[in-house]
Protein backbone atom coordinates (compact mmCIF):
# COMPACT_ATOMS: atom_id res chain seq x y z
CA UNK A 1 0.00 0.00 0.00
CA UNK A 2 1.35 3.37 -1.09
CA UNK A 3 0.68 7.42 0.09
CA UNK A 4 -1.29 8.73 -3.14
CA UNK A 5 0.44 12.01 -3.68
CA UNK A 6 -1.84 14.42 -6.33
CA UNK A 7 -3.12 17.95 -5.85
CA UNK A 8 -5.76 17.10 -3.66
CA UNK A 9 -4.13 15.56 -1.07
CA UNK A 10 -2.71 18.12 0.81
CA UNK A 11 -1.45 15.58 3.42
CA UNK A 12 0.21 13.87 1.21
CA UNK A 13 3.31 16.29 0.45
CA UNK A 14 4.20 17.04 3.67
CA UNK A 15 3.83 13.19 4.74
CA UNK A 16 6.25 12.07 1.96
CA UNK A 17 9.07 14.70 2.99
CA UNK A 18 9.31 13.92 6.17
CA UNK A 19 9.99 9.97 4.66
CA UNK A 20 12.30 11.60 2.42
CA UNK A 21 14.14 12.94 5.06
CA UNK A 22 15.03 9.34 6.43
CA UNK A 23 14.72 6.76 3.72
CA UNK A 24 15.66 9.06 0.29
CA UNK A 25 16.70 5.74 -1.47
CA UNK A 26 13.94 4.01 -0.75
CA UNK A 27 10.86 6.31 -1.30
CA UNK A 28 9.56 5.13 -4.12
CA UNK A 29 8.34 2.08 -1.34
CA UNK A 30 6.10 4.75 0.47
CA UNK A 31 5.19 6.94 -2.18
CA UNK A 32 3.32 6.83 -5.37
CA UNK A 33 3.31 10.28 -7.06
CA UNK A 34 0.43 10.54 -9.64
CA UNK A 35 1.62 11.76 -13.05
CA UNK A 36 0.16 15.28 -14.13
CA UNK A 37 -0.39 16.33 -10.48
CA UNK A 38 2.14 19.12 -10.59
CA UNK A 39 3.98 17.36 -8.03
CA UNK A 40 6.24 15.64 -10.17
CA UNK A 41 7.72 19.21 -11.53
CA UNK A 42 8.23 20.58 -7.76
CA UNK A 43 10.05 17.32 -6.57
CA UNK A 44 11.93 17.28 -9.70
CA UNK A 45 13.97 20.32 -8.74
CA UNK A 46 16.98 19.96 -5.94
CA UNK A 47 14.26 20.90 -3.91
CA UNK A 48 13.08 18.03 -1.58
CA UNK A 49 15.54 15.27 -2.63
CA UNK A 50 18.23 14.47 -0.50
CA UNK A 51 21.36 12.19 -1.11
CA UNK A 52 20.81 8.88 0.49
CA UNK A 53 24.36 9.46 2.10
CA UNK A 54 23.50 12.49 3.86
CA UNK A 55 23.29 12.29 7.27
CA UNK A 56 19.53 12.68 9.36
CA UNK A 57 20.75 16.28 11.36
CA UNK A 58 22.03 17.45 7.47
CA UNK A 59 18.85 16.51 6.46
CA UNK A 60 16.83 17.97 8.93
CA UNK A 61 19.09 21.32 8.57
CA UNK A 62 18.20 21.59 4.71
CA UNK A 63 14.52 20.31 5.42
CA UNK A 64 14.10 23.31 7.59
CA UNK A 65 15.90 25.95 5.07
CA UNK A 66 13.79 24.43 1.96
CA UNK A 67 10.87 24.94 3.93
CA UNK A 68 11.16 28.50 5.30
CA UNK A 69 11.99 28.99 1.18
CA UNK A 70 9.36 27.38 0.01
CA UNK A 71 7.02 29.28 2.50
CA UNK A 72 8.32 32.56 1.35
CA UNK A 73 6.92 31.62 -2.77
CA UNK A 74 3.73 32.10 -3.97
CA UNK A 75 1.93 30.02 -4.86
CA UNK A 76 -1.42 29.93 -6.63
CA UNK A 77 -3.97 27.80 -8.47
CA UNK A 78 -6.70 30.17 -9.10
CA UNK A 79 -9.94 29.82 -12.01
CA UNK A 80 -11.18 32.77 -13.57
CA UNK A 81 -14.15 33.36 -15.62
CA UNK A 82 -14.36 35.99 -18.32
CA UNK A 83 -17.53 36.58 -19.26
CA UNK A 84 -17.72 38.10 -22.56
CA UNK A 85 -14.45 36.55 -22.66
CA UNK A 86 -14.89 36.46 -27.21
CA UNK A 87 -15.32 39.58 -27.09
CA UNK A 88 -13.34 42.79 -28.28
CA UNK A 89 -13.02 43.62 -25.02
CA UNK A 90 -13.12 40.49 -22.73
CA UNK A 91 -10.56 38.79 -25.58
CA UNK A 92 -8.13 40.89 -24.34
CA UNK A 93 -8.71 40.49 -20.53
CA UNK A 94 -8.87 36.71 -21.13
CA UNK A 95 -4.60 37.55 -22.84
CA UNK A 96 -3.59 39.44 -19.85
CA UNK A 97 -4.88 36.77 -17.04
CA UNK A 98 -3.38 34.15 -19.30
CA UNK A 99 -0.15 35.86 -19.00
CA UNK A 100 -0.49 35.55 -15.01
CA UNK A 101 1.13 33.20 -12.84
CA UNK A 102 -1.63 33.57 -10.32
CA UNK A 103 -4.70 31.68 -12.80
CA UNK A 104 -4.01 28.01 -13.83
CA UNK A 105 -7.72 28.52 -15.75
CA UNK A 106 -9.34 31.04 -17.33
CA UNK A 107 -13.18 30.25 -18.64
CA UNK A 108 -14.59 32.09 -21.36
CA UNK A 109 -17.76 32.63 -20.88
CA UNK A 110 -19.59 33.88 -24.70
CA UNK A 111 -22.33 33.20 -27.11
CA UNK A 112 -20.06 33.49 -29.63
CA UNK A 113 -18.50 29.70 -30.04
CA UNK A 114 -16.75 30.50 -32.97
CA UNK A 115 -14.32 33.04 -31.69
CA UNK A 116 -14.55 31.18 -28.24
CA UNK A 117 -13.12 28.30 -29.47
CA UNK A 118 -10.54 29.68 -31.65
CA UNK A 119 -9.09 31.55 -28.64
CA UNK A 120 -8.71 28.73 -26.54
CA UNK A 121 -7.02 26.43 -28.93
CA UNK A 122 -4.46 29.63 -29.05
CA UNK A 123 -3.87 29.18 -25.22
CA UNK A 124 -3.55 25.99 -23.13
CA UNK A 125 -4.76 27.91 -20.10
CA UNK A 126 -8.17 28.92 -21.33
CA UNK A 127 -11.38 26.69 -21.98
CA UNK A 128 -14.92 27.67 -23.24
CA UNK A 129 -18.12 27.42 -22.52
CA UNK A 130 -21.44 28.71 -24.74
CA UNK A 131 -23.31 30.68 -22.07
CA UNK A 132 -26.39 33.18 -22.72
CA UNK A 133 -26.37 36.01 -20.23
CA UNK A 134 -30.22 36.08 -20.37
CA UNK A 135 -29.78 32.29 -19.13
CA UNK A 136 -28.92 32.80 -15.24
CA UNK A 137 -28.78 28.63 -14.94
CA UNK A 138 -25.62 28.83 -17.63
CA UNK A 139 -24.23 31.82 -15.65
CA UNK A 140 -24.03 30.24 -12.71
CA UNK A 141 -23.23 26.94 -13.91
CA UNK A 142 -20.24 28.56 -15.87
CA UNK A 143 -19.36 30.41 -12.65
CA UNK A 144 -19.34 27.28 -10.73
CA UNK A 145 -15.77 26.74 -8.41
CA UNK A 146 -14.46 29.96 -10.08
CA UNK A 147 -12.15 32.32 -7.82
CA UNK A 148 -13.30 35.49 -9.60
CA UNK A 149 -15.28 36.62 -12.68
CA UNK A 150 -14.64 39.58 -14.94
CA UNK A 151 -17.65 40.45 -16.69
CA UNK A 152 -17.22 41.92 -19.76
CA UNK A 153 -20.62 41.92 -21.32
CA UNK A 154 -22.38 45.13 -22.63
CA UNK A 155 -24.47 47.34 -22.49
CA UNK A 156 -24.14 46.85 -18.69
CA UNK A 157 -27.94 48.45 -18.64
CA UNK A 158 -29.56 45.49 -19.81
CA UNK A 159 -26.98 42.59 -18.46
CA UNK A 160 -25.33 43.81 -15.49
CA UNK A 161 -27.65 42.65 -12.43
CA UNK A 162 -28.51 39.28 -13.61
CA UNK A 163 -24.69 38.33 -13.74
CA UNK A 164 -23.95 40.48 -10.35
CA UNK A 165 -26.72 38.74 -8.72
CA UNK A 166 -25.52 35.04 -9.88
CA UNK A 167 -21.84 35.89 -8.77
CA UNK A 168 -22.95 36.49 -5.21
CA UNK A 169 -24.99 33.66 -5.33
CA UNK A 170 -22.06 31.72 -6.26
CA UNK A 171 -19.76 32.92 -4.02
CA UNK A 172 -17.40 34.29 -6.75
CA UNK A 173 -15.31 37.78 -6.49
CA UNK A 174 -17.00 40.05 -9.36
CA UNK A 175 -14.72 42.80 -11.41
CA UNK A 176 -16.78 44.47 -14.45
CA UNK A 177 -16.17 47.21 -16.88
CA UNK A 178 -19.61 48.68 -16.12
CA UNK A 179 -19.74 52.41 -17.90
CA UNK A 180 -23.36 52.98 -17.59
CA UNK A 181 -24.10 55.85 -14.25
CA UNK A 182 -27.43 54.96 -13.86
CA UNK A 183 -27.18 50.91 -13.50
CA UNK A 184 -24.17 51.70 -11.46
CA UNK A 185 -25.86 53.49 -9.04
CA UNK A 186 -28.48 50.53 -8.99
CA UNK A 187 -26.15 47.96 -8.79
CA UNK A 188 -24.36 49.60 -5.63
CA UNK A 189 -27.79 50.42 -4.30
CA UNK A 190 -29.36 47.07 -4.97
CA UNK A 191 -26.35 44.17 -4.28
CA UNK A 192 -23.97 45.84 -1.80
CA UNK A 193 -25.78 44.46 1.56
CA UNK A 194 -25.73 40.89 -0.48
CA UNK A 195 -22.27 41.00 -1.14
CA UNK A 196 -21.17 42.36 2.64
CA UNK A 197 -23.13 39.21 3.85
CA UNK A 198 -21.51 36.87 1.53
CA UNK A 199 -18.09 38.55 1.98
CA UNK A 200 -17.51 38.65 -1.11
CA UNK A 201 -15.94 41.84 -3.02
CA UNK A 202 -17.69 43.54 -6.22
CA UNK A 203 -15.76 46.33 -8.28
CA UNK A 204 -18.15 48.03 -10.50
CA UNK A 205 -16.23 49.83 -13.43
CA UNK A 206 -12.84 49.01 -13.03
CA UNK A 207 -12.20 49.96 -16.80
CA UNK A 208 -10.25 52.90 -18.28
CA UNK A 209 -13.10 55.45 -17.78
CA UNK A 210 -14.58 54.84 -15.24
CA UNK A 211 -11.75 53.12 -13.61
CA UNK A 212 -8.62 54.68 -13.78
CA UNK A 213 -10.29 58.23 -13.51
CA UNK A 214 -11.52 56.83 -10.15
CA UNK A 215 -8.16 55.67 -8.77
CA UNK A 216 -6.37 58.46 -9.70
CA UNK A 217 -9.07 60.87 -8.11
CA UNK A 218 -9.46 58.22 -5.45
CA UNK A 219 -4.92 59.33 -5.06
CA UNK A 220 -4.99 62.59 -5.65
CA UNK A 221 -7.92 63.78 -3.10
CA UNK A 222 -5.87 61.99 -0.36
CA UNK A 223 -2.94 64.44 -1.05
CA UNK A 224 -5.30 66.95 0.10
CA UNK A 225 -6.78 68.26 3.08
CA UNK A 226 -10.13 69.15 1.61
CA UNK A 227 -11.44 68.60 -1.62
CA UNK A 228 -13.53 70.61 -3.50
CA UNK A 229 -14.00 69.49 -6.98
CA UNK A 230 -13.25 66.46 -9.46
CA UNK A 231 -13.54 67.29 -13.19
CA UNK A 232 -13.33 63.59 -15.56
CA UNK A 233 -12.18 64.38 -19.42
CA UNK A 234 -12.54 62.50 -21.91
CA UNK A 235 -12.08 62.51 -25.50
CA UNK A 236 -11.25 59.79 -28.12
CA UNK A 237 -11.06 59.15 -32.21
CA UNK A 238 -14.11 57.14 -33.81
CA UNK A 239 -12.43 54.68 -35.38
CA UNK A 240 -10.54 52.46 -33.29
CA UNK A 241 -11.92 49.01 -32.81
CA UNK A 242 -14.61 48.91 -30.14
CA UNK A 243 -17.24 45.92 -28.76
CA UNK A 244 -20.47 46.02 -30.30
CA UNK A 245 -22.11 47.64 -27.14
CA UNK A 246 -19.87 50.27 -27.51
CA UNK A 247 -22.81 52.24 -29.38
CA UNK A 248 -25.75 51.44 -26.77
CA UNK A 249 -23.41 52.73 -24.17
CA UNK A 250 -22.74 55.83 -26.12
CA UNK A 251 -26.04 56.51 -27.42
CA UNK A 252 -27.52 55.82 -23.71
CA UNK A 253 -25.18 58.22 -21.84
CA UNK A 254 -23.74 61.11 -23.83
CA UNK A 255 -26.84 62.20 -24.99
CA UNK A 256 -30.12 63.19 -23.37
CA UNK A 257 -29.96 64.91 -20.04
CA UNK A 258 -27.02 63.62 -17.63
CA UNK A 259 -26.21 64.04 -14.25
CA UNK A 260 -23.70 66.78 -12.93
CA UNK A 261 -23.14 66.66 -9.33
CA UNK A 262 -22.75 70.49 -8.44
CA UNK A 263 -22.56 72.29 -5.05
CA UNK A 264 -23.34 68.96 -3.33
CA UNK A 265 -26.31 68.16 -5.24
CA UNK A 266 -27.66 66.88 -8.66
CA UNK A 267 -28.90 68.69 -11.63
CA UNK A 268 -29.68 67.75 -14.76
CA UNK A 269 -27.84 68.84 -18.11
CA UNK A 270 -28.18 68.35 -21.69
CA UNK A 271 -25.33 65.07 -22.62
CA UNK A 272 -23.08 67.07 -25.43
CA UNK A 273 -24.69 70.19 -25.19
CA UNK A 274 -24.26 71.72 -21.77
CA UNK A 275 -20.84 72.73 -20.01
CA UNK A 276 -18.78 73.58 -23.29
CA UNK A 277 -14.83 73.84 -21.91
CA UNK A 278 -11.83 73.81 -24.02
CA UNK A 279 -9.22 71.63 -22.67
CA UNK A 280 -5.63 70.64 -23.49
CA UNK A 281 -5.16 66.70 -24.07
CA UNK A 282 -1.90 65.52 -24.57
CA UNK A 283 -1.14 65.05 -27.91
CA UNK A 284 -1.84 63.80 -30.42
CA UNK A 285 -5.38 65.21 -29.19
CA UNK A 286 -4.16 69.26 -28.11
CA UNK A 287 -7.38 71.74 -27.58
CA UNK A 288 -10.61 70.57 -27.98
CA UNK A 289 -14.02 71.30 -27.18
CA UNK A 290 -15.41 68.94 -24.26
CA UNK A 291 -19.40 68.75 -23.21
CA UNK A 292 -21.71 66.94 -20.09
CA UNK A 293 -22.22 63.50 -20.53
CA UNK A 294 -23.55 60.53 -18.16
CA UNK A 295 -20.62 58.62 -16.63
CA UNK A 296 -20.52 56.71 -13.44
CA UNK A 297 -17.85 58.91 -11.81
CA UNK A 298 -20.55 61.26 -11.33
CA UNK A 299 -22.19 59.46 -9.31
CA UNK A 300 -19.84 57.39 -7.37
CA UNK A 301 -17.06 60.07 -6.04
CA UNK A 302 -19.83 62.20 -4.28
CA UNK A 303 -20.05 58.76 -2.29
CA UNK A 304 -16.78 57.94 -1.30
CA UNK A 305 -14.73 61.11 -1.16
CA UNK A 306 -16.26 63.10 2.01
CA UNK A 307 -16.82 66.82 1.76
CA UNK A 308 -16.80 67.18 -2.28
CA UNK A 309 -19.22 69.47 -3.43
CA UNK A 310 -18.75 69.70 -7.48
CA UNK A 311 -18.17 66.41 -9.46
CA UNK A 312 -18.60 66.12 -13.90
CA UNK A 313 -17.36 64.21 -17.17
CA UNK A 314 -17.42 65.48 -19.99
CA UNK A 315 -15.93 64.52 -23.31
CA UNK A 316 -15.63 65.07 -26.94
CA UNK A 317 -14.94 62.76 -29.90
CA UNK A 318 -12.54 63.07 -32.73
CA UNK A 319 -13.50 64.29 -35.27
CA UNK A 320 -15.66 66.92 -33.92
CA UNK A 321 -18.51 66.73 -36.47
CA UNK A 322 -19.56 63.32 -35.02
CA UNK A 323 -20.85 65.20 -31.99
CA UNK A 324 -22.92 66.98 -34.74
CA UNK A 325 -23.87 64.37 -36.22
CA UNK A 326 -25.11 62.86 -33.03
CA UNK A 327 -27.58 65.41 -31.90
CA UNK A 328 -29.04 66.00 -34.84
CA UNK A 329 -29.87 62.31 -34.95
CA UNK A 330 -30.85 62.36 -31.33
CA UNK A 331 -33.07 65.23 -32.76
CA UNK A 332 -35.17 62.79 -35.30
CA UNK A 333 -35.75 60.47 -32.30
CA UNK A 334 -33.51 57.78 -33.18
CA UNK A 335 -32.57 56.90 -29.81
CA UNK A 336 -35.67 56.26 -28.40
CA UNK A 337 -36.73 52.46 -27.40
CA UNK A 338 -40.39 53.10 -28.84
CA UNK A 339 -40.36 49.72 -30.93
CA UNK A 340 -41.60 50.45 -34.59
CA UNK A 341 -42.85 48.38 -37.44
CA UNK A 342 -40.64 47.70 -40.91
CA UNK A 343 -42.52 45.46 -43.39
CA UNK A 344 -42.96 42.02 -41.37
CA UNK A 345 -40.53 43.35 -38.34
CA UNK A 346 -40.65 45.25 -35.16
CA UNK A 347 -37.53 47.78 -34.77
CA UNK A 348 -36.23 50.47 -32.27
CA UNK A 349 -34.84 53.58 -33.00
CA UNK A 350 -32.37 52.64 -31.00
CA UNK A 351 -31.34 49.34 -32.15
CA UNK A 352 -31.16 50.72 -35.53
CA UNK A 353 -28.97 53.56 -34.42
CA UNK A 354 -26.54 51.48 -32.58
CA UNK A 355 -26.18 49.21 -35.64
CA UNK A 356 -26.23 52.09 -38.04
CA UNK A 357 -22.87 54.25 -36.09
CA UNK A 358 -20.52 51.49 -37.43
CA UNK A 359 -21.19 52.33 -40.85
CA UNK A 360 -20.86 55.81 -39.76
CA UNK A 361 -18.33 55.70 -38.40
CA UNK A 362 -16.59 53.97 -41.12
CA UNK A 363 -17.61 56.15 -43.39
CA UNK A 364 -16.00 59.12 -41.63
CA UNK A 365 -12.84 57.62 -40.97
CA UNK A 366 -12.33 57.26 -44.60
CA UNK A 367 -12.94 60.63 -45.58
CA UNK A 368 -10.69 63.60 -45.49
CA UNK A 369 -11.04 63.59 -41.50
CA UNK A 370 -7.65 63.24 -39.36
CA UNK A 371 -8.58 60.90 -36.63
CA UNK A 372 -5.95 60.27 -34.02
CA UNK A 373 -5.58 57.03 -32.80
CA UNK A 374 -6.61 56.12 -29.29
CA UNK A 375 -7.91 57.91 -26.73
CA UNK A 376 -7.35 60.57 -24.04
CA UNK A 377 -8.61 60.91 -20.23
CA UNK A 378 -7.39 63.54 -17.60
CA UNK A 379 -8.48 63.75 -14.53
CA UNK A 380 -8.40 67.61 -12.26
CA UNK A 381 -8.58 67.57 -8.99
CA UNK A 382 -8.72 70.92 -6.85
CA UNK A 383 -9.08 71.92 -2.96
CA UNK A 384 -7.02 73.00 -0.11
CA UNK A 385 -3.76 71.21 0.99
CA UNK A 386 -2.57 72.89 4.65
CA UNK A 387 -5.02 76.10 3.69
CA UNK A 388 -3.37 76.55 0.08
CA UNK A 389 -5.29 76.23 -2.93
CA UNK A 390 -3.70 73.12 -4.50
CA UNK A 391 -4.93 71.31 -8.50
CA UNK A 392 -3.90 67.84 -9.26
CA UNK A 393 -4.06 66.85 -13.12
CA UNK A 394 -3.27 63.64 -14.01
CA UNK A 395 -3.51 62.86 -18.13
CA UNK A 396 -3.08 59.36 -19.61
CA UNK A 397 -3.49 58.00 -24.02
CA UNK A 398 -4.13 54.72 -25.13
CA UNK A 399 -6.48 52.39 -27.09
CA UNK A 400 -9.62 51.84 -25.65
CA UNK A 401 -9.00 48.15 -25.89
CA UNK A 402 -6.00 48.49 -24.02
CA UNK A 403 -6.66 51.10 -21.39
CA UNK A 404 -10.00 49.47 -20.54
CA UNK A 405 -9.26 46.06 -20.24
CA UNK A 406 -5.99 46.22 -18.33
CA UNK A 407 -7.24 47.64 -15.22
CA UNK A 408 -9.89 44.19 -14.07
CA UNK A 409 -7.38 41.89 -15.14
CA UNK A 410 -5.17 43.71 -12.67
CA UNK A 411 -8.09 43.92 -9.98
CA UNK A 412 -8.83 40.23 -10.44
CA UNK A 413 -5.39 39.26 -9.74
CA UNK A 414 -5.17 41.17 -6.72
CA UNK A 415 -8.71 40.29 -5.87
CA UNK A 416 -7.34 36.49 -5.50
CA UNK A 417 -3.87 37.43 -4.32
CA UNK A 418 -5.47 38.91 -1.11
CA UNK A 419 -4.31 42.42 -2.08
CA UNK A 420 -7.68 44.01 -2.27
CA UNK A 421 -10.36 42.52 -0.04
CA UNK A 422 -13.21 44.71 0.74
CA UNK A 423 -16.66 43.19 0.82
CA UNK A 424 -19.20 44.65 -0.71
CA UNK A 425 -20.42 46.04 -4.37
CA UNK A 426 -18.05 49.27 -4.50
CA UNK A 427 -16.68 51.36 -7.05
CA UNK A 428 -12.60 51.10 -7.58
CA UNK A 429 -12.52 54.47 -5.43
CA UNK A 430 -13.91 52.86 -2.45
CA UNK A 431 -11.38 49.85 -2.33
CA UNK A 432 -8.59 49.78 -4.76
CA UNK A 433 -5.21 51.21 -3.10
CA UNK A 434 -4.54 53.63 -5.76
CA UNK A 435 -1.06 54.18 -5.19
CA UNK A 436 -0.47 50.19 -5.75
CA UNK A 437 -2.66 49.59 -8.61
CA UNK A 438 -1.56 52.78 -10.75
CA UNK A 439 2.34 52.26 -10.05
CA UNK A 440 1.94 48.76 -11.38
CA UNK A 441 -0.27 49.44 -14.35
CA UNK A 442 2.84 51.85 -15.18
CA UNK A 443 5.33 49.59 -14.09
CA UNK A 444 4.02 47.28 -16.93
CA UNK A 445 3.29 49.88 -19.33
CA UNK A 446 -0.11 48.97 -19.88
CA UNK A 447 -1.83 52.32 -20.05
CA UNK A 448 0.13 54.03 -22.44
CA UNK A 449 1.89 57.46 -21.55
CA UNK A 450 1.35 59.05 -18.21
CA UNK A 451 1.57 62.38 -16.51
CA UNK A 452 1.13 64.04 -13.32
CA UNK A 453 0.40 67.31 -15.86
CA UNK A 454 0.09 67.30 -19.46
CA UNK A 455 3.73 67.88 -19.96
CA UNK A 456 6.12 65.94 -17.58
CA UNK A 457 5.99 62.31 -18.14
CA UNK A 458 6.23 59.95 -15.33
CA UNK A 459 7.00 56.25 -14.66
CA UNK A 460 5.18 55.89 -10.89
CA UNK A 461 3.08 57.67 -8.48
CA UNK A 462 5.21 59.84 -6.20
Amino acid sequence: MKLIVNEYNALGIPIMLILNLFWANNLNKFVNVEPGSGVNEMLNGSIFIFHSNMNVVTRLVIFALQNIFISLLPYYDMKAVVLGGAGVMGSNVVKYLSKSNVFSEIIIGDINEEMGKKIKEENEKVDFKKVDVNNKEQISHTLRDADVVVNCVGPFYRFAPNILKASIEQNVEYVDICDDYDITKFLIEEFNEKALNEDITCIIGLGASPGLTNVIASYASKQLTRVKEIKIYVTRGIKEEAGGAIPYHMLHCWLGEVPVYKNGEYIKARGLIDGEEFVNFPEPFGQTAVYYFGHPETVTLPLYIEGIENVCCKGSFFPKEFRDILLQLQSLGLVSNDRVKVGRNEITPLDFLASYVGTLVKKMSESKHEIPSGGAVMVEVSGEKNGETKIYRFAGISTMREGTTAPPALGAEMIVKGEIKSPGVKAPEACVPPKKFMNELLKKGIFGDTWITTTEKIKELP
